[in-house]
């Protein structure tokens, strides 16, 4: 009997939906609209400004926690995630609010939707500050228990040591920080279950924020599992028709890319339409979860108050008959939507297909820069795995540099030699005559028993004249005679024009630039926040999963190259070639090389035909092993 219930309501919400998608989706456009123009833009401006006031434009790495810290860092925090929150309520509250309202008219909507923000902007905020305020307390169990686990099992030694070679206490604390992460996701979800009728209350003029959620608790005691099922099952249905559709998509256009491999004019309109439809389909399927979810909260909100007042809710009953002429009409309108959707996929994919056909390779050859000197062949940072970088063609070679206990500059990456020798000693804190004595090769394959810790000048006498040198500067304990040895030691092996200069620190940074403007420095940025693209520095080191966001926005620079790191698989370098990266930053520069080089023997149009590769290999000469990935080396 409950699941009949369950399946009935969800179904309840359904013909809610199919009342009122009109207004729904034209109130969607009116508030994704000024969240666009409006919102996104003011919290950038806030958030850059408050970025700014530090003295830099970015604040990233290892300096973020201290400003996040820091008065105008908390300013920040509250205020950026408070606006997200009110981008998100604002969607909701209207659909919630049209939904009540049992679909009222798209020009109504329209106008109710201009009314809701100018009035409800101010609460609304209110309400995201609550709800942001709430979302602290909730995550401050799972931090405190997730530190405690660090602590309690990995002990004093490099992260490094334990990312790579993944000792017994690094799996505990995995599989402890595992099951933390599962208790406290269970136990958080059955709270923003209690608290589910949080916002349609606040919407009914309940206040303040504490309240609601009070109100909610007590009236989601005796039905949380019906609740919970209630949930578990729209979110279930929403996930697997969006799988169903999606996949039937890709089949459907890897079955026409089989079809017209010949022709390269229906090849592209193919492609162009399967990309118009994609984009549809996924914006249609989120509109449709997200509007149907704040229906079925609707009629769930709506049992609450019809078996708390039955006398007030005699209305909502009509909810639940539908005549046959109102499903004619909706079986009427799905024929004219499908057929204009149709009808807008394949008008506008032609000038789609048209700008394809016209596009034009980035035509960059990329540096090939062997991370670490190239760590997959040898062991990182040695001067074996230099002269094997050298061997495999690689452009530069990127090395790390500290200092020893007694000044001298070594190259290494990690605080300490535990995951190349098994060696505890800290490098700030040990003589390199002892650091020395630390075997670093036989760990890594007994081919290279014997690899010794290497000083920076070794690496600039065996590189000068046959490798560029790219050297980023680690700070894991303050040292500020760290970039004026390392440039006393260029400009002593003659090298100035031949090594580039980068650092995690942007304060190191703008020390090296003002000791030796003669040598390019960049910024090496793993997390940040602020205008990065806009920094005053020679190049930027960014990682892959950010090259799409700041790659687009540096184009306009000539002077600024970008490198992305660390590129090791034939996959991400052909990504990150399609972006137009200036050089790839691999453990692996041997595959990199071929795999640049086999990019540059294609024509434009098989060069473009890259970017759908994913979509092409699977369909197209498929059993033949002949797809358009197939003609470049696996790599890992």
């Amino acid at each position: 009997m409950e699941n009949s219930t369950i399946f009935g309501s969800i179904k309840d919400g359904w013909q809610l939906f199919r009342n009122s998608w009109k207004p729904m989706a034209a109130y969607t456009l009116v508030v994704g609209f000024a969240i666009l123009c409006v919102l996104s833009p003011l919290g950038s401006w806030v958030l850059n400004r408050l970025v700014a006031q530090s003295g830099e434009l970015v604040v990233g790495n290892s300096d973020i926690l201290n400003w996040l810290l820091s008065s105008k860092g908390i300013l920040a925090l509250v205020l950026g995630s408070s606006l997200t929150l009110l981008g998100l309520l604002l969607q909701v509250t209207g659909l919630i609010r049209i939904a009540f309202q049992d679909g009222p008219k798209v020009n109504s909507a329209v106008r109710q939707a201009l009314h809701w923000l100018l009035t409800d902007l101010y609460p609304l905020f209110r309400f995201c500050l609550s709800a942001f305020l709430l979302c602290l307390l909730l995550l401050l169990p799972l931090t405190v228990c997730l530190g405690a686990t660090y602590f309690l099992f990995l002990g004093p030694y490099d992260i490094n040591y334990y990312l790579s070679l993944k000792p017994p206490e690094w799996i505990w604390t995995l599989a402890l920080s595992g099951l933390i992460f599962l208790v406290w996701a269970s136990v958080v979800a059955c709270l923003l279950l209690r608290w589910i009728y949080a916002l349609p209350l606040w919407l009914d003029g309940l206040r303040p924020f504490r309240s609601t959620l009070t109100v909610s608790w007590k009236a989601t005691s005796r039905r949380f599992f019906f609740l919970l099922r209630t949930t578990g099952a729209h979110l279930a249905v929403t996930v697997a028709v969006s799988f169903i559709l999606e996949a039937c998509l890709f089949v459907i256009a890897g079955f026409a890319l089989s079809l017209f491999n010949q022709a390269v004019h229906a090849l592209f309109y193919t492609l162009s339409v399967y990309l118009v439809s994609a984009l549809i389909l996924e914006i249609t399927i989120t509109f449709i979860g997200m509007s149907w979810g704040m229906a079925t909260l609707v009629i769930l909100y709506r049992d609450h108050l019809k078996a708390e007042k039955p006398h007030q809710t005699k209305e909502y009953d009509e909810l639940r008959a539908t005549d046959s002429a109102t499903s004619s009409a909706h079986r009427f309108h799905r024929s004219w939507i499908v057929l204009v959707t149709i009808l807008v996929v394949l008008l506008s994919s032609v000038p789609i297909t048209a700008w394809l056909l016209n596009q034009k390779s980035h035509g960059k050859i990329p540096l090939v820069i062997a991370h670490r000197a190239g760590a997959l062949h040898a062991p990182e940072n040695s001067l074996a795995a230099l002269e094997l970088a050298i061997r495999q063609g690689a452009d530069y070679a990127e090395i790390d540099v500290q200092r020893s206990r007694d000044g001298v500059v070594v190259v290494v990456h990690d605080a300490d030699l535990m995951k190349m020798a098994r060696d505890s000693r800290r490098i700030s804190q040990t003589d390199y005559a002892d650091l020395a004595q630390a075997d670093i090769g036989r760990e890594f394959h007994l081919d290279f028993t014997g690899e010794r810790l290497a000083r920076l000048s070794d690496f600039l006498q065996k590189a000068s004249g046959r490798i560029k040198l790219m050297i980023e500067l680690k700070y894991y304990d303050t040292d500020s005679e760290l970039a004026k040895e390392t440039i006393r030691l260029v400009h002593e092996a003659g090298m100035a024009k031949e090594v580039s200069l980068m650092s995690l620190e942007i304060s190191s940074v703008r020390q090296m630039q003002q000791l030796a403007p003669e040598i390019p420095v960049g910024y090496l940025a793993a997390v940040g926040l602020g205008r990065l693209t806009q920094l005053d520095v020679d190049f930027l080191a960014i990682s892959t999963s950010e090259a799409k966001n700041v790659l687009p926005r540096v184009g306009g620079r000539k002077n600024m190259p970008v490198y992305a790191w660390t590129v090791n698989d034939r996959d991400a370098m052909l990504a990150m070639l399609e972006l137009g990266v200036d050089g790839l930053i691999t453990d692996d520069p041997e595959l990199a090389v071929k795999v640049i080089d086999r990019v540059t023997e294609l024509l434009p149009a098989e060069r473009l035909m890259l970017r759908f590769r994913h979509l092409w290999d699977p369909f197209i000469n498929r059993g033949t092993g002949h797809g358009i990935s197939h003609h470049f080396p696996p790599g890992n």
